[in-house]
C-alpha cells in the first residue's frame, strides 16, 4: 500500500509571524494536530517547519510562557520530515518510528507538498481494512451455517 492511499491532502499552514495562540486556534477549528509553517503564510510562502500541538506544550505552556507573546518561529520545528507518495507505507511507518514523530510531510515526484501523512491516517484506514477482513469471517460463517450469505459488510 503506498503513502498516497493514506495521506489527507488538506494541508493547514501558517505563517511564522503567528502567535503561538492563532496556532492553537487554528488547529481546534481545523481539527488537526500539526500545522505547516511557511515563510509568509500560503499559498507562496515557503516552508520553513512544522509546529505541532505537542511543540505547544512542550515548548509554550510546560515553560509557562504567554501564547500570545511567542510566536509560531520560536516554537517550531525547522526540520520537516517527508515522503514520497508513491513510497510504501511500510517505509512511513518505519520513518516515522525511527525518529519518534507522528507525521510526515508528503511529497510528489518534483518535491512538491501535496499533503500530510498522521498516524492517525494509517490508524483509520487500518481499522477500515480490518472491519472488512472482520465482515469476511462473518460471512463465512454466516453461509456455512444457513447457505446463503446477506450483507454483512460495515456501513461506510
Amino acid at each position: 500500500m503506498k503513502v498516497e492511499e493514506f495521506r489527507s491532502p488538506h494541508t493547514v499552514h501558517i505563517p511564522m509571524t503567528r502567535t503561538v495562540r492563532d496556532a492553537a486556534k487554528q488547529m481546534r477549528d481545523q481539527h488537526v494536530g500539526a500545522l505547516i509553517v511557511t515563510e509568509n503564510g500560503p499559498p507562496l510562502g515557503r516552508i520553513v517547519g512544522i509546529v505541532t500541538d505537542r511543540d505547544i506544550v512542550m515548548k509554550a505552556v510546560v515553560l509557562g510562557e504567554e501564547p500570545d507573546d511567542l510566536l509560531v518561529a520560536d516554537i517550531m520545528q525547522t526540520h520537516v520530515l517527508s515522503i514520497e507518495g508513491s513510497a510504501d507505507i511500510a517505509d512511513a511507518l518505519q520513518t516515522m518510528a525511527s525518529h519518534g514523530v507522528r507525521r510526515l510531510a508528503v511529497t510528489g515526484l518534483a518535491g512538491e507538498l501535496i499533503g500530510v501523512l498522521s498516524l492517525d491516517d494509517v490508524l483509520d484506514a487500518m481499522a477500515r481494512e480490518w472491519a472488512l477482513v472482520a465482515a469476511v469471517v462473518r460471512a463465512e460463517g454466516l453461509r456455512e451455517r444457513t447457505g446463503s450469505v446477506q450483507s454483512v459488510l460495515p456501513a461506510a
